[in-house]
């Protein structure tokens, strides 16, 4: 099938699940915004066409986390256990607090020179308004859900959901992924709380509203530090002790470019061997299929601090002289 029937099938297929289907570009939709809403400037580059061959098929996105539950939602950050027989060590990457300008239009160009798909958390009232800065971001979401991209909400304004009062966190959530609806044409479901920070109240509103909640499982700490071969080696320490995992990252600092660029790398140069099954190797994935192999391959721990803590216990085993890598 064409990109072009594939993509024409999605918001049917979408009611008829009752969720959006997981393919890439999705929670949003494919179509082209009306002009009044999203005009491309000139200095982004236009969106570029999508290889169909690059889309995972069509389906529901996993019910792994029905009940947006935060505590499920970091245990699944963790992804798929390993096998033994099977050393593909999967690593998804997502970015936060964009879409920024400066940035996320250079980061958009590595991924697609990398062929690699990520998801973007972006700030609703970044997009909202008639201000060069908001038309620009508006045309950069586009170009991202163009590239194949999943793009989902990081709240209105990036306040901390728990520090806010019930209609004002209500209000951070909705706003969040209207601003976003309104440049798709249809609503984000895959959501992350600014600072990982949710209750039991914005769960159930949250589940209400038919949110996936994302979390991370590997961090650069970038928006604490400039160093970027600081980040980048503490990047590949947790990559190696976890074997994979969600990487969190923040498209707004021009060290997160650096840092990008060199994880890709790295990534590149320890990618997983076909012809070698057995032996560990990295494939880095888009969110959906991260979520299908978790999904497969269950970790066979209650939440994520027993899954820690037997990773650094086999850790010490193997390394008797040397302390966990972080």
């Amino acid at each position: 099938m064409s990109l072009l029937g594939l993509r024409s099938l999605l918001p049917g297929l979408a009611l008829a699940t009752g969720t959006v289907l997981g393919v890439r570009g999705l929670p949003a939709h494919a179509s082209t915004p009306p002009r009044d809403v999203v005009t491309a400037p000139t200095n982004v580059d236009p969106p570029q066409p999508v290889d169909a061959t690059l889309l995972p098929d069509p389906g529901p996105w996993p019910p792994l986390n029905l009940e947006c539950n935060l505590g499920r939602a970091w245990l699944l950050a963790e992804g798929p256990a390993h096998d033994p027989h099977d050393g593909r060590r999967w690593v998804t990457l997502t970015f936060d607090d964009g879409p920024r300008q400066e940035t996320t239009p250079e980061i958009l160009r590595l991924l697609r020179h990398d062929h690699v798909h990520a998801t973007f958390f972006f700030i609703g009232s970044y997009l909202e308004g008639d201000k060069p800065r908001a038309v620009e971001a508006r045309a950069i979401l586009t170009e991202a859900i163009a590239q194949g991209h999943l793009v989902g909400s990081h709240t209105q304004d990036h306040d901390r959901l728990t520090a806010l009062s019930p209609s004002q966190a209500l209000a951070q959530i909705d706003d969040g992924i209207d601003a976003i609806a309104r440049v798709t044409r249809m609503p984000p479901i895959l959501f992350r709380p600014p600072y990982g920070d949710i209750d039991a109240f914005t769960e159930s509103h949250l589940r209400a509203r038919g949110q996936q909640l994302v979390m991370w499982s590997v961090e650069a700490s970038d928006m604490k530090s400039s160093d970027a071969d600081k980040m980048t080696s503490s990047l590949e320490d947790q990559l190696d002790f976890k074997g994979g995992g969600v990487i969190l990252l923040h498209d707004v600092r021009r060290s997160t470019v650096t840092v990008l660029k060199n994880l890709l790398e790295w990534l590149q140069a320890r990618r997983f061997d076909p012809a070698r099954p057995e032996r560990p190797g990295f494939v880095v994935t888009d969110l959906l299929t991260y979520q299908r192999e978790t999904a497969a391959h269950p970790q066979q721990y209650s939440d994520r601090t027993a899954l820690e803590n037997a990773r650094a216990a086999h850790w010490r085993a193997d390394h008797p002289d040397e302390d966990t890598p972080y």
